[in-house]
């Protein structure tokens, strides 16, 4: 709740004032204006009444140009000491919360609270003073394209600090995955952010904006159909690393692809096989395929055919299966196993064997599997157990007369 409530008041200090001055609101109290306006409604600050001041250049008097600088001046003395309280004031409350996201929030509205207080006190002054309609129109163009620009400041800093956010919320502490996202989505919002900004200025401004819209759409459209296999592969990159199914470093098969993922990019993704070579899929292939993240499985899988000549007896067999249940059973790196004897194979009796290996590694899953491997010939040695090939035993038979 103390987090909503802050985050309201930081929206609330550049918010405001920046509103305030788009619409002209002085909300200045009657006694603050009597005593400043001694002259028509205007802040002279005493120089109308200096005689030095009456001569009159372009059709108004030297004091009122003097006024004016002065007025100027207070709006930049003024802006620092309110950034300075507001900022005092902002930092007492960012330091009773336990996140640093309204800390870093309080630095990005600094620069932008103290040009909100120049530009309103600048906007009073504007309304205060007479000047010529050319004048004011210029001034009032430079206010309104200062404010914009202001506000966009606003907008892409809090862009850069939501991306700086997310990197540990929506990617869980990723680095890769969000050095590879996280620049393509800003820039993306950030120019998003600037167009919409610049669009509704020059709308503000009185530039025929929905005719420019139209232009740029047809044109857009042509551009989107001669791009379109581009921004398939932009999407393809987008749900890749939205959905995550593998990482960097990932062993995939995407068929008839299989290897280390190596990088991700906006086009395609890259991966090494076991050979050494080095293959490029475009992405819409790959978040159009079955994905197999092979480093993500709990163990290794090995299936096992130990077969054993036919002159072997039931008791022998029947010690065979034992000697592997307890040879499988006594292995460190054993996960699961299943010893049965299955077939009558056309040259051998067929014992049926499934191996799960703890470890995902498989430098490790081989020596382990050479571990099993070796104490099965040994104990199957030391007990007259004779392992089968492929025999084919042949009869001949004279035929009578021949």
């Amino acid at each position: 709740m103390k987090k909503l409530t802050l985050l309201v008041c930081l929206s609330m200090v550049v918010a405001i004032p920046l509103v305030w001055a788009q619409v002209g609101v002085t909300n200045a109290s009657n006694a603050q204006i009597e005593a400043q306006v001694t002259h028509a409604g205007q802040p002279t600050f005493g120089l109308s009444q200096v005689a030095a001041l009456q001569p009159e250049i372009g059709g108004y008097p030297l004091w009122q140009y003097c006024a004016s600088l002065l007025w100027i001046c207070c709006a930049f003395v003024v802006a620092p000491v309110m950034d300075f309280i507001a900022t005092r004031v902002l930092k007492r409350l960012t330091a009773a919360t336990t996140t640093d996201l309204d800390d870093k929030l309080v630095e990005i509205v600094h620069t932008p609270l103290k040009v909100a207080v120049v530009l309103i006190m600048l906007h009073i002054g504007l309304h205060f003073f007479e000047w010529p309609d050319l004048t004011e129109r210029i001034l009032g163009l430079i206010f309104t394209i200062a404010v914009a620009v202001t506000v966009i400041y606003v907008a892409v800093r809090l862009v850069d600090l939501l991306m700086d956010y997310f990197t540990a919320k929506a990617f869980g502490g990723d680095p890769s995955l969000a050095k590879m996202m996280l620049p393509v989505l800003g820039r993306t919002i950030k120019v998003f952010v600037i167009i919409i900004g610049v669009l509704t200025t020059a709308q503000l401004m009185g530039f025929p904006i929905t005719s420019a819209l139209a232009g740029l759409g047809v044109g857009g459209i042509a551009v989107a159909l001669a791009a379109q296999n581009t921004l398939a592969n932009v999407f393809g990159s987008i749900t890749i690393l939205a959905d995550r199914p593998f990482r960097v470093g990932d062993i995939v098969r995407i068929d008839p692809v299989e290897g280390k993922v190596e990088s991700i990019g906006l086009r395609s993704t890259r991966i090494r096989t076991h050979d050494g070579h080095f293959v490029t899929i475009p992405n819409k292939t790959v978040a159009d395929s079955a994905i197999i993240n092979i480093s993500l499985r709990p163990t290794i899988r090995q299936l096992i055919t130990i077969s054993l000549t036919y002159d072997t007896t039931p008791a022998q067999m029947q010690l065979a299966v034992s000697l592997l249940r307890e040879i499988f059973q006594n292995h460190p790196l054993t996960h699961d196993f299943i010893v049965n004897w299955r077939d009558y194979s056309a040259s051998s009796l067929d014992i049926f064997v499934v191996y799960w290996c703890k470890t995902t590694d498989m430098k490790e899953f081989l020596r382990a599997l050479e571990e099993i491997n070796l104490e099965i010939k040994r104990r199957f040695d030391a007990n007259n157990l004779n392992f089968a090939f492929p025999t084919q035993t042949i009869q001949l038979q004279q035929v009578k007369g021949a």
